[in-house]
């Protein structure tokens, strides 16, 4: 979806519908992290469901935790903030104006942090509780 997004913006400049669906995305997935995160405080937390892990409690896996949460917690911020910033400085049918590079440097930076959080969720879900 973020692709897609992207794409729409690049390809098509489909500026409104980049914005649509960002914002749906972000509801989507804000909701999804609420539920995520409730449902891992309902079971003690992370290093609580870890336990049984071939990996339990080495440098590795207690660096990946941290980082991947380091990650996705700036990257939330970023795009939050992006949108905040998007929806003030674009009219209600955006197109290109001033605040156009520094949205577009600012949503390079939060779609990076996004593939590195997938990443870093991947491989943290592999080694905390497959392995």
């Amino acid at each position: 979806t973020l692709w897609y997004s992207i794409k729409k913006v690049k390809r098509d400049r489909a500026f409104a519908t980049h914005k649509k669906i960002q914002i749906i995305m972000f509801l989507v997935l804000f909701f999804v992290v609420l539920l995520f995160e409730y449902d891992m405080k309902q079971h003690g937390g992370i290093f609580e469901m870890v336990k049984g892990s071939s990996y339990e409690d080495t440098f590795f896996l207690n660096f990946t935790i941290y980082f991947h949460t380091l990650l996705s917690i700036l990257t939330s911020l970023t795009w939050i903030l992006l949108i905040i910033f998007s929806l003030i400085k674009f009219d209600r049918n955006p197109k290109p104006n001033a605040f156009s590079k520094k949205h577009k440097l600012w949503g390079n930076i939060g779609v990076w942090g996004m593939y590195l959080t997938s990443i870093t969720g991947i491989i943290l879900y592999i080694f905390g509780f497959m392995l």
